[in-house]
């Protein structure tokens, strides 16, 4: 298949999972494919019946793939006792811990109190009632956990540990490692700075208080401190500097480089966003490695094909995966667009950060709108400001821990210089929080009229420059 072919199948099958997740219409599947077989029947070479064949099995596979989760034989609403495995690192809020318990092929949620801890691998007796997840107002709870394998929750049981360590010997030595960074990171920064920084390296975002999230929100700068696509392109681009530095040829910093990568993705817990961040740099820097030129689009898309074969599910209920992606389409799309615009910005690399910014702002915009009713009228300008301290975040940020690990003094050392920069990003979200009118409340179908214009005005004015520079 011809790398065209191979963008346009992506497409479609990507295609295919978006109106089986928003358009539940059992018919249209069948329809797709019928229609598909028919014209590829008639003109084989029409690339039409291909497109409506793949639109249709992309289709089917997400309703297979759906139903097959719902599948269960577990009694809701009634005292029940079983023995399972914590599967997932557990997650620590204020007043609760969750942790995912693996059972008899099926997955659920349980909350229980902070004390006692209990850690990947733990063989827990649990008692309780097993409760099935149901809408939340407009929130498909059912879909959110669905996306995860879990099929169902459980608040405070009665929990009686059994046995330790029962765990995936290969995980339970990450997330052994995972708690030891924690661990120095507790010991050197304060609650708030803990907490942000948790989240932007470990992808740990329990910690954060209620009033830091919304102060999150207000600025725009949620995504800048979760995990995102963006802290995978910073990781890599540390990880292969380093290697070069220390005197690694090219092919061979890109090979370590993509087991770093994806040894990175794993340790944060491997969100949608991480994984279709770390699968797109990863083959890209395959493709270097091979020798060939591909397409920053294509691979972008082919990404999205493997996650999404994976657990098509993260399409509809993935935040985190539709403003990866969306943002980063933005950037290959519409990042050269405002390069140029911004050509009489001298300084490159500040050029470069601007143009990227307001090319991901702009395409993560209908998202943000579509699921939360407003923008935040200040993010662009708080995320211009934040993305020039994270890349000394984040370096600061793992070294600092694994230094502890060896030594106090420089550890302490490396964890002040980190303090400083964390004040700084906790001085932008309190300031950008305060500023008046910091999100601007806009009707769905209001913010399309206004939105859509604007769109096609930028590409064609993308247009416009390629044919005078085709001239």
């Amino acid at each position: 298949m011809e790398i065209d072919n191979l963008f346009l199948f992506c497409l479609m099958f990507m295609g295919g999972i978006f109106i089986a997740s928003f358009f539940n219409l059992w018919f249209l599947p069948f329809l797709f494919l019928i229609f598909g077989l028919i014209l590829f029947a008639v003109w084989p070479r029409l690339i039409l019946g291909f497109c409506f064949i793949v639109l249709g099995l992309s289709s089917f596979y997400f309703h297979f793939y759906y139903s097959d989760l719902k599948q269960n034989n577990l009694i809701f609403d009634t005292d029940v006792s079983f023995v399972g495995i914590i599967c997932k690192d557990p997650q620590m809020d204020y007043d609760k811990q969750k942790m995912v318990i693996c059972f008899d092929d099926n997955k659920i949620i349980v909350s229980t109190n902070v004390f006692p801890e209990y850690d990947y691998g733990d063989k827990l007796q649990i008692k309780g009632k097993i409760k099935k997840p149901e809408m939340i107002e407009d929130f498909d709870y059912e879909g959110y956990l669905l996306k995860d394998g879990i099929i169902a929750y459980m608040s405070f049981p009665q929990i009686k540990l059994i046995e330790k360590n029962q765990g995936n010997l290969f995980m339970s030595l990450i997330l052994s490692f995972k708690k030891r960074m924690r661990q120095e990171i507790e010991k050197q920064l304060t609650l708030d700075k803990e907490a942000i920084l948790e989240a932007t390296i470990l992808g740990d975002t329990m910690k954060m208080s209620n009033d830091l999230k919304q102060k999150l929100s207000l600025s725009g700068l949620s995504h800048a401190i979760a995990i995102s696509g963006a802290h995978i392109v910073l990781f890599a681009g540390i990880i292969i500097e380093l290697l070069f530095l220390i005197g690694f040829w090219r092919r061979e910093a890109l090979i370590i480089s993509i087991f770093f990568i994806f040894f990175y993705v794993i340790f944060v817990g491997a969100p949608a966003s991480a994984l279709r961040s770390g699968f797109m740099i990863g083959l890209i820097y395959f493709s270097q490695i091979l020798g060939r030129n591909t397409s920053n689009l294509r691979i972008l898309f082919l990404a999205g094909l493997i996650i999404l074969l994976i657990n098509p599910l993260l399409l509809k209920y993935d935040l985190g995966f539709q403003l990866s992606f969306l943002a980063t389409l933005g950037i290959i799309i519409m990042g050269p667009i405002f390069n140029y615009w911004l050509r009489g910005i001298n300084i490159k690399w500040a050029r470069e950060v601007l143009s990227m910014t307001i090319s991901a702002q702009i395409f993560v915009l209908p998202i943000l709108v579509i699921n939360f009713g407003y923008f935040s009228l200040i993010s662009l300008i708080s995320n211009i400001l934040v993305f020039a301290v994270l890349p000394f975040i984040m370096i600061l940020g793992i070294l600092f821990p694994l230094i502890g690990l060896f030594s106090f003094v420089l550890s302490w050392l490396l964890a002040m210089i980190l303090s400083f920069f964390l004040s700084y990003l906790i001085l932008i979200i309190d300031c950008s929080a305060k500023v008046p009118f910091a999100k601007l409340e806009i009707p769905v179908l209001l913010f399309f009229i206004l939105y859509i214009p604007m769109i096609l005005f930028i590409l064609f004015q993308k247009r416009k420059r390629d044919l005078e520079i085709f001239i």
